[in-house]
């Protein structure tokens, strides 16, 4: 691997590059933080499974567009090679980029301050995301229905999910198995009713490891990682924030109200919507684990990463058991 980025480094800079070092991120793709010239870069090698031409283009058109719409926060945005292109073709067919390094520290959700800024940021970009769609940037826009869980990764259709299903290749708890091939089941039925809800740009990835906050001002200074984004229905994107939110606290609605109230800032819902919030939310955990089991097909160890997420699954079907009545009402009061 290390050979393919003195490769990549090499389309973008003449001489040696000042260092290179791993990151503690990254399990789609395999990145490299770069120093050139006093300036720090991320350096990309995409995952070929997950990353073609066309879907690296319309990252390339997605981030240009959302730096033209001055947000008051950054995305990594292309750095011309000395060809001056956005990404190139390595010598094993994989693609490459090189980013700006957007500096900042990863959010704190215990937080009152920074949840607040996380609601801000999230309707922020949702609703630059919504105008998208009627942007003249010519580019493809790909689509990505999350809830199909079948066509998330290109090895994992619903052959080989149920094959995993039925004979996992590590330990899983038996009935947490098969609460899951329920869920499986009951998506897979009620996809159509999903399919007719609105539907935008969604980032689909709007987690903590991909923001960086100012640490003096508590403002948010960058929102990363745009390898999902795809047009889908919109509530995806709220789904999956309050999700990670409540899996930092979720004992009260507390957080969840005050990144409501920031949220509603820019985005409003319709009542079908929130109303299949709390549905939504509980299959995220199955798209996940869908994606995992593609990459287990390609060959990584996803052992630890499918066992959490199938407990964060579990965890939350037992708290909207609780706590959806109280929740939803929530969500009217903040989101219509």
């Amino acid at each position: 691997m290390e050979h393919l980025f003195q490769e990549l480094l090499q389309h973008y800079f003449h001489g040696p590059v000042s260092s290179i070092e791993t990151v503690p991120f990254g399990m789609t793709n395999d990145s490299r933080i770069v120093v050139m010239n006093q300036k720090k870069y991320v350096a990309r090698i995409y995952n070929r499974h997950t990353k073609n031409e066309e879907r690296l283009r319309f990252e390339v058109g997605l981030t240009a567009y959302l730096e033209s719409c001055c947000l008051s926060f950054d995305v990594p945005c292309f750095v011309s090679s000395k060809d001056d292109a956005k990404y190139v073709v390595l010598s094993d067919g994989s693609l490459g980029s090189l980013t700006w390094f957007i500096e900042g520290e990863v959010p704190d959700l215990s937080s009152m301050s920074d949840v607040l800024s996380y609601g801000r940021t999230v309707g922020e970009i949702s609703y630059a995301l919504q105008q998208f769609e009627s942007d003249s940037v010519d580019v493809a826009y790909p689509a990505i229905a999350f809830h199909d869980f079948y066509n998330l990764h290109s090895l994992a259709n619903q052959t080989k999910i149920n094959e995993f299903l039925v004979c996992p290749p590590f330990e899983i708890d038996a009935e947490q198995i098969a609460v899951l091939q329920g869920y499986y089941e009951c998506g897979f039925n009620r996809a159509p009713e999903l399919n007719v809800l609105p539907k935008q740009m969604v980032h689909h990835d709007i987690l903590v490891f991909n923001l960086l906050i100012d640490p003096q001002s508590r403002e948010m200074s960058g929102v990363l990682d745009f390898d999902f984004a795809a047009r889908d229905i919109r509530i995806w994107e709220l789904s999956i924030c309050l999700n990670h939110l409540l899996q930092h606290e979720d004992q009260t609605l507390t957080k969840v109200e005050l990144f409501l109230d920031e949220y509603r800032k820019n985005m409003r819902l319709t009542r079908a919507e929130i109303d299949w919030i709390p549905y939504t939310m509980q299959l995220y955990y199955v798209s996940l684990l869908s994606i995992y089991i593609g990459q287990h097909l390609a060959g990584r160890n996803i052992a630890s990463y499918f066992q959490l997420m199938l407990k964060q699954l579990m965890i939350r079907k037992e708290w909207m058991e609780r706590n959806q009545h109280e929740f939803v009402e929530t969500l009217y009061s903040k989101c219509l």
